[in-house]
């Protein structure tokens, strides 16, 4: 894995040859199907071409509703889905082609395991090798995996590495120590809660606020330009227009090595999200 040159840096290149885009358009708790299909055409509109939704949102056949409607080609956006907390095999097979169907496509750029459930992953890892060989999806990768469990529950057993892992990472959790470890093993890293699902926004730290003035940009788009430069893929959601347009408009200018140094001192190992399995290591 390794970030693309300059020119090219919208996009980052996966251990399997495939190409991500850096920013991307996520839609967890998004439900009401209108509502869904609203921000996901306008996340279109506003230049997003990095779909990322899941079986348990709820919300897939929102999802592939308005990438039929938004005039781009299929081939064009990159669109990924996770499987649903049940990991057996075979459910994760027969949810794989219902979120298809509700996709309406043959394929997805991304499959992800969402949660590490269990502690031999493996038969489920297989699976999602499976259907990449199949073309079903072009790159596979997991979700919220800590160090921990690859090293118990993954790695022992699994044939291949996956392409990313998909965990909440923002300004303030950092994640240095997973960071280096996926990076070490080849993987990328998907940050979600970028914004910190706003939890942060409303009273940013000083030093987010100063580097927010001191570029002309608002707190948000400097969180998210953070996420960026660190070569991370970063998810941001909204179901506001204007909101949607700010967040993609972080892709258009840069931070000073000084300022990434007074943000990469916010760390605080804050964590936003507020669920976790039982068992979670």
């Amino acid at each position: 894995m390794s970030e693309t040159t300059r020119g090219m840096e919208r996009t980052l290149l996966l251990n399997d040859g495939n190409r991500i885009p850096r920013l991307g358009f996520g839609v967890f708790q998004v439900k009401d199907p209108a509502s869904c299909r609203r921000a996901v055409r306008e996340a279109v509109d506003a230049g997003f071409r990095h779909i990322d939704t899941a079986w348990v949102y709820g919300n897939e056949e929102a999802v592939g509703d308005a990438i039929a409607e938004c005039g781009v080609p299929r081939a064009d956006i990159f669109l990924t889905t996770k499987a649903d907390f049940d990991l057996s095999p075979d459910k994760i097979r027969r949810t794989f082609e219902a979120s298809l169907k509700k996709l309406r496509t043959d394929y997805v750029d991304l499959f992800l395991i969402h949660w590490p459930f269990g502690d031999d992953l493996a038969p489920a890892w297989s699976v999602l090798e499976e259907l990449k060989a199949r073309g079903r999806c072009r790159s596979i990768g997991v979700s919220n995996f800590t160090v921990a469990r690859f090293e118990k529950a993954f790695f022992p057993r699994a044939k291949s590495v996956p392409a990313v892992n998909q965990v909440e990472l923002h300004v303030y959790n950092q994640q240095r120590a997973l960071v280096d470890y996926c990076r070490g093993k080849g993987m990328a890293i998907e940050a979600y809660s970028v914004l910190t699902r706003g939890a942060r926004l409303a009273s940013a730290a000083p030093a987010l606020a100063a580097v927010a003035a001191e570029t002309g940009r608002t707190a948000a788009q400097v969180m998210i330009r953070w996420v960026l430069q660190k070569g991370i893929v970063a998810l941001v959601k909204s179901a506001t227009p204007e909101r949607i347009r700010e967040n993609a408009a972080a892709l258009d200018f840069e931070l000073a090595a000084d300022q990434m140094r007074r943000l990469d001192a916010l760390e605080a190992g804050i964590v936003v999200q507020d669920w976790f399995p039982k068992g979670y290591y």
